[in-house]
């Protein structure tokens, strides 16, 4: 869609964006922590795949996280990366790192 078809996403309050943040880095040291002990079980003779990818799927939400606590610092967190549409507060409860509106993710 067009940019100039598309609304600006409402600021998100700095409370809500507080609440948000401290989620973000609860989940992100588990899933540093879940990270580490996929690694060490795949750290053997003979890598055992599944701790593998989950190594891979678990560093890839730290990098999602990561993302995320940057859009907060900088103020878009809340805003979809793609249309710049609000991400109804639904989906970023049950996603918090979610990068993108539901419409833009099918998209991709």
């Amino acid at each position: 869609m067009p940019a100039a078809l598309t609304a600006p996403a409402p600021a998100m309050a700095p409370m809500d964006r507080q609440a948000f943040q401290t989620l973000l880095v609860e989940l992100r040291d588990d899933a540093v922590r879940e990270r580490e002990i996929a690694l060490a079980e795949s750290a053997t003779a003979v890598p055992d795949p599944v701790a593998v990818s989950r190594a891979a799927r678990l560093q890839r939400t730290v990098e999602e996280i990561d993302a995320a606590l940057r859009r907060i610092a900088d103020g878009s967190y809340g805003s979809c990366v793609r249309c710049g549409r609000a991400i109804p507060p639904e989906r970023l409860e049950l996603r918090p790192f979610a990068a993108g509106c539901v419409a833009c993710e099918q998209r991709r």
